[in-house]
């Protein structure tokens, strides 16, 4: 990503838009990688998958 090291006082509308658009998209490609990671894989057999565990407090297993 390149952020424009011009104050942006001395910047174009189109400049400070375009350096805007480059901040979200940034922001959005981050966001997409973390839920990404986050996700839990269907493939995992039931001992790894934490849905899969049996409880151990007390109450229904």
């Amino acid at each position: 990503m390149f952020i424009s090291p011009t104050p942006p006082d001395d910047m174009t509308t189109e400049a400070r838009l375009d350096e805007v658009a480059a901040i979200l998209a940034a922001g959005i490609k981050r966001l997409k990688e973390k839920q990404k990671q986050e996700k839990i894989r269907l493939d995992k057999s039931a001992n790894q998958c934490p849905y899969g565990q049996k409880s151990t407090r007390g109450g229904r297993a």
